[in-house]
């Protein structure tokens, strides 16, 4: 998935290096839907592959099934434009690492004519939730 990010009109992914090593990454799409659609075009075999053991064990097939038809979900006034995901190596979180990657985030999307996007996070994930809270976000 982040391989195509790399050439997609739909989505981006920015890395934070501190002492010339990636320290961690952040990835935002311009339309989920747009991009799951081009992911599937150009990856149809491989994302096939990839997904079918996955949907064949019980535990994992709800949560895969959400994930793929989620964007089909239309809620409300929500942008299309939306964070996918930070990560953080384990020895620089609580440094700063995750602030500047949601910054670069949100100066990415501007640069790309954005001025609105989501951001979908688990209720259970508390440091997720704390950290979008500290920079100005309402759960």
């Amino acid at each position: 998935m982040y391989q195509l990010m790399n050439n997609s009109n739909n989505a981006f992914y920015l890395i934070e290096v501190e002492d010339g090593k990636i320290v961690g990454f952040v990835s935002g799409v311009i339309s989920i839907r747009g991009f799951y659609k081009e992911f599937f075009k150009k990856n149809f075999i491989k994302g096939t592959v990839y997904l079918l053991p996955k949907l064949l064990k019980p535990v994992t097939m709800r949560k895969t099934l959400e994930t793929l038809f989620y964007p089909a979900k239309k809620e409300n006034d929500l942008p299309d434009a939306e964070l996918l995901s930070i990560v953080v190596e384990e020895n620089y979180q609580g440094k700063g690492v995750a602030r500047k990657l949601f910054i670069k985030l949100v100066d990415e999307f501007k640069t790309r004519g954005v001025f609105r996007f989501k951001v979908v996070v688990g209720s259970n994930l508390i440091a997720a939730c704390r950290f979008y809270e500290k920079n100005g976000w309402s759960l």
